[in-house]
């Protein structure tokens, strides 16, 4: 099932996604049955929203695959490798839907693309164990974990090098009954393809962060945890089209701008 978050006639509201239209749904993915309305609008016609209003968001699970293990070490000169999952908190403020612009800012410097698998937590977790943690996951959706890198990262936190408003697009939906060892990541630049990836590369895999995550932090249902992206990202810039495509799920798309100042 594809469960989409959008609004329509000034009102968020829950859909199931079958080809390009989306059928309300009564009731919330998190509590209970859904059942399906007699409404259908075409996705044309409707706002794509970030798909949960979070709790809390957690942002890219550290160096998670190989080659960006890699490349990121030979950057900072740091062993990431062995740090292990590292998440964070990234602001809930930085959401936004497929479709929606990214906005840069003028203060920021150089500003990449991540794409990355993101989890959607479906029900209350705590401590719970690798073995059941794909029990508390209502399924899997496409993120771009936008980020600074010129100087911000250097801060003493990602407050503003990763949480600024925009800077967190997730969508276009939610793929619930997904097998998440196995999906192709592919990232566009203006149509061009700027990387594919598999997430059977995945240092640490979806079981193993949402329970170590869950030891030290208590999951609410809509919560949305980053797994990390792989390879060398680039710049993005005003003009810009970046979309983050995952097999399964399918295709997060943000025109990027530049913050018009009042």
């Amino acid at each position: 099932m594809k469960l989409a978050r959008f609004r329509f006639e000034g009102r968020a509201r829950y859909g199931i996604v079958e080809g390009d239209l989306v059928t309300e749904v009564r009731g919330s993915p998190f509590r209970g049955k859904l059942q399906r309305s007699n409404r259908t609008h075409r996705l044309s016609e409707v706002v794509l929203l970030p798909v949960t209003a979070p709790v809390q968001v957690f942002g890219g699970v550290g160096a998670n695959y190989p080659d960006h293990v890699a490349q990121a070490e030979e950057t900072s000169g740091r062993k990431l490798g062995e740090m292990g999952i590292q998440p964070f908190p990234k602001s809930n403020a930085s959401l936004t839907g497929s479709g929606s612009p990214i906005v840069l800012t003028p203060e920021a410097g150089e500003v990449h693309y991540e794409g990355e698998l993101v989890i959607v937590i479906g029900r209350k977790a705590r401590r719970v164990s690798k073995e059941r943690a794909l029990d508390y996951v209502l399924g899997f959706t496409c993120g771009n974990d936008v980020s600074e890198k010129e100087s911000w990262e250097k801060d003493f936190s990602h407050w503003r090098s990763k949480g600024i408003p925009t800077w967190g697009p997730v969508g276009p939906w939610i793929a619930t009954d997904l097998d998440s060892s196995n999906l192709d990541v592919t990232i566009r630049m203006n149509g061009q393809v700027e990387h594919r990836f598999n997430t059977r590369d995945l240092i640490s895999d979806v079981p193993t962060i949402v329970s170590h995550i869950s030891q030290y932090a208590t999951l609410f249902p809509g919560d949305l945890i980053f797994t990390g992206t792989s390879g060398t990202t680039r710049a993005i810039k005003p003009g810009d089209v970046v979309e983050v495509e995952i097999s399964g799920i399918g295709n997060l798309r943000n025109p990027v701008v530049m913050e018009r100042r009042r």
